[in-house]
């Protein structure tokens, strides 16, 4: 399965970035969501089925080998405004495009860009179980 396929099997709408952790011996990043829900069907789309639901779930990109913000400053701790990947070289360019709101209440959007080679998903309740699929 590609990143892109992956991707559309998780609802990530209205769903929140609570944080990034950055590994660099590990080259990994993830990227902890508050709610993951997961798409059995990607022709019948999410139908607001929570049942499988994994709570501060972990996307985790690995083999890194950049990371960027932009713009430079913003933490981005807010809505996930959308996630895309493409293929670059023998990695793959994934850019999530969060929300950062400021103790003003004023929001900005920060585009992350990651190249890594793939990604997967970690459930909190069994965290040494890697799922790709």
């Amino acid at each position: 399965m590609t990143p892109s396929q992956f991707l559309q099997t998780l609802y990530l709408a209205d769903r929140a970035c609570m944080g990034l952790v950055i590994d660099c011996w590990n080259a990994r990043v993830e990227m902890v969501v508050d709610r993951i829900s997961r798409i059995r069907s990607v022709s019948e789309g999410w139908n607001f089925d929570a049942t499988g639901d994994i709570e501060k779930g972990r996307l985790v990109f690995e083999k890194v080998t950049s990371l960027s913000f932009s713009p430079a400053g913003p933490l981005p701790n807010d809505v996930i405004l959308g996630i895309d990947a493409k293929p670059d070289g023998d990695s793959h360019r994934f850019t999530i495009k969060i929300a950062s709101v400021n103790d003003q209440g004023n929001s900005t959007e920060v585009t992350v860009n990651i190249v890594a080679l793939g990604l997967f998903l970690i459930d909190p309740s069994c965290p040494q179980v890697e799922i790709r699929a």
